[in-house]
């Protein structure tokens, strides 16, 4: 019989062929690898995902040596593996500093013009926020990764100002994507970024509560449109288009939105298209209500709320675009499986076929039981 010693290896020194020596399970106790698993490229990648810096791998011990199983059999635990600690688990994926920079800025601008908002309450300089869409958003549009950075960012506090600062970009590439011309995104631009204007009027205390908002706090919120669209309209610069973008944005084709409950051919194009942004960034963001949901839940979302409530071809043009950078998502199943994104089901796009660390396949649209719960990393 072989006789084996376990050595501790630095994840950097592992290679495909090792055999793991201890059993590693998750934080929340899941078992993630059995002892005795042989590590393939695949698993040392997912290793290198979750930040752990070592591991036990079994090796046969020297001849003429004693040989030994380790008695101290206790799994390692990744929350005690120097595990990293980010401020969000769906990606591990940089965020480029040109990105970053554009995106800050914005933000930065829409504080100072919805904090002056707040306190002043009588119109705006709409200079500075016309000026951050050409220096600011524009430029970002176009950059093909646009929708992996903003899923990237985290919006720790101030979600309002990366809300609306998400939901500007998101609109501007909507509107390049169904071939909107050039003044036009300007304006869809603009009108996205100060939707939620209104939101600047409201109690703090209500804005930022964390739990449940009481009937009479609800009907506050909703009155944010309103708000907005009665604030904007004090600055006479502004065109009509903006301030329904501010209205409208939570109207839907049916009719069953608010505040007026006004239908398709009703609601302004650029309130249409900002509504779809809206919607894709509230469910894919951490606020301080409401569950975060992966953007596999979200396409599902969308492609449910385009049967008659939001605008179907603005909903198709986010999908196509969303839809394409599934493959080769490293995702958790709600089981606690790992695995990667290989195939893309043509019946339902948001529940792909996934292979696993164990060779497994999993294909989510015939196993309705299982879901993607986190992307780990795009």
């Amino acid at each position: 019989m072989s006789n084996y010693v376990n050595k501790r290896l630095a994840i950097d020194d592992l290679v495909p062929g090792m055999c793991l020596g201890k059993m590693i399970v998750t934080d929340d106790g899941k078992n993630f690898l059995n002892e005795g698993a042989v590590l393939t490229l695949r698993v040392i990648q997912m290793l290198h995902l979750w930040g752990l810096r070592y591991v036990d791998i079994r090796e046969e011990a020297p001849t003429g040596a004693l040989g030994y199983r380790m008695e101290d059999t206790e799994p390692l635990h990744m929350a005690d593996a120097d595990k990293k600690k980010t401020s969000s688990t769906e990606t591990t994926v940089q965020i480029p500093a040109g990105f970053l920079a554009y995106y800050e800025a914005a933000v930065q601008v829409l504080k100072g013009t919805f904090g002056r908002a707040r306190f002043l309450k009588d119109g705006f300089e709409i200079t500075d926020v016309r000026q951050m869409v050409e220096e600011c958003v524009l430029p970002l549009i176009e950059d093909p990764t646009v929708l992996d950075n903003i899923q990237m960012m985290p919006h720790p506090e101030d979600y309002l100002y990366h809300h609306s600062v998400d939901v500007g970009i998101l609109s501007g590439c909507l509107g390049l994507w169904l071939g909107r011309p050039f003044r036009e995104l300007e304006e869809i631009i603009l009108g996205a970024l100060l939707h939620d204007v209104g939101k600047a009027l409201i109690p703090l205390k209500v804005l930022n509560k964390p739990g449940a908002l009481t009937a009479e706090e609800m009907a506050l919120m909703r009155f944010h449109s309103v708000r907005g669209y009665n604030f904007l309209k004090q600055n006479r610069e502004l065109p009509r288009s903006i301030l329904l973008c501010a209205l409208q944005h939570h109207e839907r084709m049916d009719g069953s939105g608010y505040p007026l409950s006004v239908t398709g051919d009703k609601i302004h194009p650029y309130a249409k298209t900002i509504a779809v942004a809206d919607v894709f960034d509230a469910i894919t963001s951490a606020r301080n209500y409401g569950r975060k949901v992966t953007p596999y839940e979200a396409v599902a979302v969308l492609q449910y709320e385009m049967l008659g409530k939001l605008d179907s071809r603005t909903c198709s043009v986010l999908v196509d675009h969303l839809v394409p950078r599934f493959v080769g998502d490293f995702v958790e199943l709600s089981n606690g499986q790992l695995g990667e994104v290989i195939f893309l089901n043509v019946s339902d796009s948001s529940r792909p076929t996934i292979r696993t660390i164990d060779g497994d396949f999993v294909d989510l649209d015939k196993c309705r039981t299982l879901k993607i719960s986190k992307v780990l990393r795009t």
